[in-house]
């Protein structure tokens, strides 16, 4: 269920790089730990030989992949298979040290989380923001903090320029988890909030 709670945008500047909270959505997410071949295919969509769609609302534990299609917009449509490998929670004080950041930024907990992603075709996937959330104990699911210059402790935000069929990446995303919440499940929303694949850690 949701209660349409919603992030207000913040905006976090560094000397060489920043941080952007983008708004927030709320959902939820249920289902039991299985995978189905009668998963729905989109009619024209070309299901790669050997690629099992995920469930809409499995829960997995971390390193259990998942396969889904995503729809970039009107552009392009393609399976991909994610994989959460872990997450990790950092320190404001020592990890943004050298960011400008507001009240509620300052007294919020970060959170990495990688993941690896593999394009299991049929189209190019090169620049795509991926649909992945932080679940709170809210219920609101918090996008991935867009971090423009070098980032240490969570290198590597945002797919290659070029990620072609057959590719796999390695990413790292961060978000910022207010305070007084809890981190419940990273969450790969590619339809409706309830057809999400979560992960929790």
């Amino acid at each position: 269920m949701s209660d349409n709670r919603h992030v207000s945008p913040t905006k976090i500047v560094a000397a060489v790089a920043s941080v952007l909270l983008v708004a927030g959505c709320s959902g939820s997410s249920d289902g039991g730990d299985k995978k189905s071949d009668a998963v729905p295919v989109p009619k024209g969509f070309d299901l790669p030989a050997g690629v099992t769609l995920t469930k809409g609302g499995t829960t997995l534990t971390e390193d259990k992949p998942a396969s889904v299609i995503y729809q970039v917009g009107d552009k392009a449509a393609s399976a991909i298979t994610v994989t959460v490998s872990s997450v990790r929670k950092g320190s404001i004080k020592r990890d943004f040290a050298f960011f400008s950041l507001d009240d509620e930024s300052k007294a919020s907990s970060p959170f990495y989380v990688d993941i690896t992603v593999k394009n299991e075709g049929p189209a190019g996937l090169g620049g795509a923001a991926l649909p992945i959330y932080a679940h709170d104990s809210s219920n609101t699911n918090l996008p991935a903090n867009q971090i423009v210059g070098t980032f240490n402790p969570c290198p590597r935000p945002t797919l290659p320029k070029t990620f072609l069929p057959g590719s796999t990446a390695k990413l790292c995303l961060v978000y910022l988890v207010p305070k007084g919440k809890a981190l419940q499940s990273v969450d790969l929303q590619t339809g409706s909030a309830k057809d999400a694949i979560t992960w929790t850690p």
